[in-house]
């Protein structure tokens, strides 16, 4: 299989990370050796030759993404590997899991240092019925400065999904992993259309065209609508139908275009505070009437 060929069918099998039943948190982080130490397979990609391991350095967690056995001397895939890591460490951004080195691992071959996110997929949080209105507006606006933030630096995601989405367990932070499909034009690599069905852009089922921002803002609506749904909010299901028009001319030119609506409760607080404002302000008119009216009482006396 070459890469960037084959676009995926199975969203729940392609998320790039461990799920929230695998045993990483029993790892011993107690060795402070300069060496990884608790090398532990988590993850092997259905799709691609691709493998993660967790892993611990002076008593820190991180995640490996290196090569499957076999294609470990394959020039595509170590040039795909590469490729994943120059992208990843160009970014730096709250919302996008960090890329933090590219080394050479006896038994791994080379791998990429990730971050470990302690959370899990947007497509689990959704399942587990813990999200609410608030966080939904929260995520997807997370999400959208990510990806603002992804084409700023004239990358193109390529393969915005759930599975590629990580949230803590409380719903508040968000990281968006996984750039094994993502390219930009530093790159002769992975010019055909990639993707997960349901998410792909329907322009992209042409061979004859290209990924584009637009294609990228497309999933971006598939998953709002998932998430509007599953939060029941109006104004985010509006949001999923301007970016997931069938002619991508139709969709928002730029993330930043999109008037995203923030958390109600942040509307809700500026209200009750508008009317505390209003009820001390009545107050201290109320006192000072008073007061006049005192003063001037024992004026007239």
């Amino acid at each position: 299989m070459k890469v960037g060929e084959s676009i995926h069918n199975n969203v729940d099998d392609t998320s790039e990370y461990l799920t929230s039943g695998d045993p990483i948190g029993h790892l011993d982080l107690t060795d402070l050796s300069d060496q990884f130490t608790n090398i532990r397979k988590i993850y092997t990609s259905a799709t691609n030759p691709s493998e993660l391991h967790s892993a611990s350095r002076f008593g820190k967690r991180y995640i490996l993404k290196g090569i499957t056995k076999d294609f470990r001397n394959d020039p595509i895939q170590n040039l795909a590997l590469s490729k994943e890591f120059e992208i990843g460490l160009s970014l730096d951004h709250p919302n996008i899991r960090r890329t933090i080195g590219f080394e050479k691992i006896d038994g791994l071959g080379k791998v990429i240092v990730l971050e470990y996110f302690d959370g899990k997929t947007l497509t689990e949080y959704m399942k587990s019925g813990s999200l609410t209105p608030n966080q939904a507006r929260s995520i997807v606006n997370q999400i959208a400065s990510a990806l603002s933030y992804i084409h700023s630096k004239q990358i193109l995601y390529r393969d915005l999904k759930p599975s590629n989405i990580l949230i803590s367990h409380q719903g508040l932070y968000v990281k968006i992993i996984d750039f094994n499909l993502s390219d930009s034009d530093s790159f002769l690599i992975l010019k055909s259309p990639g993707g997960t069905y349901n998410y792909i852009a329907p322009e992209l089922l042409d061979d004859t065209a290209s990924p584009s921002v637009a294609s990228d803002i497309f999933s971006f609506g598939v998953i709002v609508r998932e998430i509007a749904e599953a939060a029941d909010d109006a104004a985010l299901k509006k949001i999923a139908a301007q970016c997931t028009a069938t002619d991508p001319h139709k969709r928002p030119g730029s993330i930043d275009e999109l008037n995203l609506p923030g958390p109600e409760h942040a509307k809700t607080v500026f209200f009750a505070s508008g009317i505390l404002t209003y009820a001390l302000c009545s107050i201290c008119l109320i006192l000072i009437a008073l007061i006049y009216y005192f003063i001037n009482s024992k004026n007239l006396l």
